[in-house]
């Protein structure tokens, strides 16, 4: 008879500790490793990708805001209806009268703009003007005071913008310890179309201090590695923490000026990590270049403290694991039995042991261990619920629109209380528009208050173009308690305005004109301003018409508000409803719904 051998207790506990605890504690540990890395290296780079936008998006606004401040030049006219262009071309003025007048022009820019320094203005003649924020400041009499600004000056495309590397304002003007950068802007005779773009009447300088930027730097709260503003098209610095590389004594960024192909990212190259963000409108971009250490030092001290105690841990159990597993006998074999049901899910199992030694001890801890788990699964189940319920109430808190109407109210008591009659008009109708945005979220409105929102946005337009933009509502009584798709009128003249009217000279007008037709209703949204062309106008007809529903491919915001309304109307009113777009450059748009007639 053959006889059968048993393997020794000891030597099965060792196995089964081996591998139901050593080999899955490596497992885990090394998963959680490799996803706390992921983790962390996603985190951190998407943190540092937000402080490069966020201060590329500030420098953005703070050359739009000049850029724009510069174009109040073409509007402006003196008391005896002089524009700048009559000013420097009157032969019959003194130099006295002349500058004064100038500095008047001067002056009206700088305080459209509060990040302009200092503004500098060079005729065709040569002669120079200059207008400083700070009255300690002069600029300097010699001859080369604008010879860094010279090359600016050239070029085919006299209508550009021209945005300069930083220097040290010590070079322009007297009483300055200052660094600054330029926009540069070459003021056109327009008088006629072909002087517009051919005959230069003077080049404006707007200059910027560097702190402007600095403040941005500070306020994103970077604690380590370098800032940078870089100008690739003339490779100079708009903003370094170190001033040399205003002065071409160093390029810390030509390791990596290949990157900046238009558009944004980071990289990690040389050894060093590069978050690169373009800034809109200019060949310029915020770079903020870190080394490796410091954007990983953190993780891989984790790392180590982490292996440490992975393995120590490991070492202590096995240690502890053998001196007392040659103890157990018997008692092992139950205690294993009930392990195994735990292992299954059986949390009411007990071990009922007498041996009056340690296994009896460790049998009540098992069993105390058991209903201590099963009671914590409770707790945790339970828990659970009260986290989600408790995160429900949270949800529903944190919007109160009445709170919010209140404030606003409180507000525009404050402003009656005032005598600012302006003020409370526009927090009255930002009221109002509130109440409809946020009031109850139905498809469908009456056009009557679909139009009210659009009257109480203009409100705040009046103000804001100082009455250059009117509104004209044509609409019967009758047909005002016709049902439409909520907010489908409200983007259409807000186009209307930021990119057909802002931009117009003079005056202009939205109109808004329904009529009620047998089997459908037709709203028409024109305006004055300055319209699109045919390759403009061909390339948004044909994301509305050949684009899925819901794509926002197109980078242009025009087209995605007017794709976001052309696909609510297809879904909420079916395909035979929709909406054509007309427009000539210089005349106007014409934006023409066909609607289903809805009533109550």
């Amino acid at each position: 008879m053959k006889t059968k051998r048993y393997r020794s207790t000891f030597s099965k506990m060792t196995a089964s500790f081996i591998s139901f605890g050593l080999i899955p504690l490596m497992v885990v540990s090394l998963f959680s490793f490799f996803r706390y890395s992921g983790m962390l290296r996603s985190n951190m780079t998407a943190a540092y990708s937000d402080m490069t936008e966020y201060v590329a998006n500030n420098v953005s606004d703070i050359l739009l805001s000049v850029d724009e401040a510069l174009g109040e030049v073409y509007d402006y006219q003196d008391s005896d209806e002089n524009t700048l262009a009559d000013i420097l071309s009157d032969t019959a003025m003194s130099n006295a009268d002349r500058e004064l007048a100038v500095r008047e022009v001067l002056s009206d820019i700088l305080s459209t703009s509060e990040y302009i320094s200092s503004l500098r203005l060079v005729d065709e003649d040569g002669d120079i003007f200059s207008l400083y924020y700070s009255q300690d400041k002069t600029l300097r009499n010699d001859a080369d005071s604008f010879t860094t600004m010279d090359l600016y000056r050239q070029g085919d495309n006299l209508t550009e913008m021209i945005l300069s590397g930083t220097i040290p304002e010590s070079e322009l003007c007297v009483s300055s310890e200052d660094y600054i950068f330029s926009i540069v802007r070459n003021y056109m005779d327009i008088s006629s179309i072909e002087t517009t773009y051919s005959v230069r009447v003077a080049t404006l300088y707007a200059d910027i201090n560097v702190d402007e930027i600095s403040d941005l730097v500070e306020k994103s709260s970077l604690n380590r590695g370098d800032f940078y503003v870089y100008n690739l098209s003339t490779s100079s610095y708009l903003y370094s923490e170190q001033t040399e590389d205003y002065l071409g004594d160093s390029n810390p960024l030509e390791f990596c000026e290949s990157l900046f192909d238009g558009s944004s990212g980071y990289a990690k190259t040389d050894g060093q990590w590069v978050f690169y963000e373009k800034i809109s409108g200019v060949d310029a971009y915020a770079v903020l270049v870190m080394e490796n250490n410091d954007i990983m030092g953190t993780f891989y001290q984790s790392v180590s403290i982490l292996i440490l105690i992975v393995a120590f841990a490991g070492a202590f159990l096995l240690v502890l694991y053998m001196s007392f597993s040659i103890r157990m006998s018997e008692p092992t074999r139950k205690l294993k039995a009930a392990m195994e049901e735990v292992e299954q899910g059986n949390l009411d199992v007990r071990v009922n042991l007498q041996t009056n030694d340690e296994m009896e001890y460790v049998a009540d801890g098992f069993n105390h261990m058991t209903e201590q788990l099963n009671d914590y699964i409770n707790q945790v189940y339970v828990a659970r619920i009260c986290q989600k319920d408790a995160e429900l109430n949270a949800l529903k808190m944190q919007i109160q629109p009445h709170y919010l109407y209140n404030s606003l109210d409180v507000i525009r008591m404050t402003a009656l209380d005032q005598d600012d009659m302006q003020t409370a008009e526009l927090l009255e109708s930002l009221a109002r528009q509130l109440r409809y945005l946020m009031g109850a979220q139905s498809d469908r409105v009456h056009l009557k208050d679909e139009i009210d929102s659009i009257r109480d946005y203009f409100v705040m337009i009046k103000v804001r173009y100082e009455g250059r933009i009117s509104l004209m509502v044509y609409l019967k009584d009758e047909d005002q308690m016709l049902l439409i798709p909520k907010l489908l009128l409200q983007p259409m003249v807000e186009n209307a305005v930021k990119h057909g009217l802002r931009d117009k000279d003079g005056r202009g007008a939205v109109a808004i004109r329904v009529e009620r037709h047998e089997d459908y209703l037709k709203i028409v949204v024109l305006d004055d301003g300055v319209g699109m062309d045919e390759e403009k106008l061909y390339e948004i007809q044909d994301f509305l018409e050949n684009h899925r529903i819901g794509s926002i491919d197109s980078g242009d915001p025009i087209s995605v508000g007017m794709k976001n309304v052309y696909d609510r109307i297809k879904l909420n009113c079916g395909e035979a409803y929709g909406y054509t777009v007309q427009s000539r450059k210089g005349m106007g748009t014409v934006i023409t719904f066909t609607l289903p007639i809805w009533e109550e």
